[in-house]
């Protein structure tokens, strides 16, 4: 039986364990990063402004800032000591005068009225208790011919993926005493399939395609090109 969802919005204040998850996403998100870039480039957006929401370390914009010299990238997150982490991690990139890190709130992005070009979210949509807010917000942010890129864990995974994940979890990020249940955690606070298509459904945002690897969720823009 499908267990009822158990949100998980608190904010991350605690230093020690920011800094032990920013030293762990550098580690071993390489391929993670990998597999949103390859849906970035699916998208066709080469150049100007993309918004990467609840950035946490700052990873994500900060691999893509590499692959993409001409997108100019700013990540929020509601936590202060994340936003100094990530704004450190750029500079130790030399990418401080292309990714940009501000603490913002996913129901109301820092930016004028369709002014994004790519907007990211990778694994914070289990974090917000309201996402039909946030998916308005994407409408609201993003160009007539704007891309988005959404991805997060979904509830309804299968017990034996959830196992394979878990066990992994624990093995690489299990040193931090508060870190170790965290993928449970937020598998449980995570949306499933069939409630994220109908909040989908309930939003503003149009033209979105939404499917499942894995663990995964995935929640894209439909209009591709065929590189």
């Amino acid at each position: 039986m499908m267990k009822d969802r158990i949100s998980e919005s608190v904010v991350i204040e605690d230093r020690t364990l920011a800094e032990y998850y920013s030293k762990m996403a550098k580690r071993y998100m390489g391929i993670p990063c990998q597999r949103v870039f390859k849906r970035v480039v699916t998208k066709g957006i080469k150049k100007g402004i993309a918004l990467d929401v609840g950035t946490g370390p700052g990873v994500f914009p900060i691999f893509l800032a590499k692959a993409f010299p001409e997108l100019r990238f700013q990540g929020i997150d509601l936590s202060p000591v994340m936003i100094e982490i990530a704004k450190k991690n750029a500079m130790e990139e030399g990418l401080g005068d292309r990714v940009e890190f501000n603490v913002g709130s996913a129901y109301s992005l820092p930016c004028e009225d369709h002014s994004i070009d790519l907007l990211l979210c990778i694994n914070t949509l289990h974090h917000l208790d309201h996402p039909v807010a946030f998916f308005d917000e994407v409408v609201r942010s993003l160009k007539e011919d704007g891309a988005f890129v959404i991805v997060d864990f979904h509830r309804d995974t299968s017990p034996v993926m959830l196992w394979i994940f878990n066990f992994l979890w624990k093995a690489f990020f299990g040193g931090h005493p508060q870190a170790k249940e965290g993928f449970l955690e937020s598998v449980r606070s995570s949306y499933t399939v069939k409630e994220c298509r109908a909040l989908l459904e309930q939003s503003r945002l149009k033209g979105w395609r939404l499917y499942t690897r894995t663990v995964e969720m995935w929640i894209e823009s439909a209009k591709q090109f065929n590189m």
